[in-house]
């Protein structure tokens, strides 16, 4: 099964960033950027992007952090990181890193900022828990984690198509993991919060390492 999903992502990589495109209207590039600034991340700062997919939230806070800051792109997708790495050719402070969401290859505290955007769902439901305790393990203290997600739709039909591919995805337990991550969240992180996105159709989890 781990197989056919990376084989899925890698497939996906090669179309992703049209589709983003087409359906955005350069909303998916304010809300990087909004994601990145509500992050707190300033020049110097360490990010890690979790799951980074194309690499284009990881692109946005490498210009952020600057030169002396610095950006980790994480996928378990080769193919999504081999399009993120032709897309930031040339980026000294960025670099790529092939693994997963629940095995973090890095030393406790090695990072001031997790992001993770629009992906966290498709982890599977205990992929997703290991996945809080190793951001957990590697932010330092004071760190924040922020998670951005899309809302449930409020259309029945739209709502149903949007549960069916976070299970194809993820579990059919992902709309179980919805409705209590708040909590699930303060398990690891202490002031959690949770805001809309200025577009409406996406929220914001953060949570700050104790």
């Amino acid at each position: 099964m781990r197989r056919i999903r990376r084989l899925y992502y890698d497939l996906f990589s090669k179309i992703y960033d049209r589709i983003i495109a087409l359906h955005s209207a350069d909303r998916a590039g304010r809300l990087r950027a909004w994601l990145v600034e509500r992050s707190g991340a300033t020049g110097g700062t360490k990010v890690l992007d979790l799951c980074t997919g194309t690499g284009s939230v990881a692109m946005e806070a490498s210009r952020v952090v600057g030169s002396h800051g610095v950006v980790v792109g994480l996928d378990f997708s080769r193919g999504m990181l081999k399009k993120a790495e032709g897309k930031a050719h040339g980026v000294e402070n960025l670099c790529w890193i092939e693994a997963s969401a629940p095995f973090l290859p890095f030393k406790e505290g090695s990072f001031h900022v997790v992001l993770c955007s629009h992906a966290f769902y498709e982890l599977r439901d205990w992929e997703k828990i290991w996945a809080l305790a190793e951001v957990k393990r590697v932010l330092r203290s004071g760190g924040r984690f922020l998670m951005m997600e899309h809302e449930e739709p409020s259309h029945p039909l739209i709502r149903f198509l949007y549960k069916v591919r976070l299970a194809s995805m993820g579990s059919w337990d992902s709309a179980r993991f919805i409705s209590r991550e708040l909590s699930l969240f303060s398990r690891f992180f202490k002031d959690v919060m949770k805001e809309k996105s200025p577009t409406g159709n996406s929220k914001l989890i953060v949570g700050i390492r104790g």
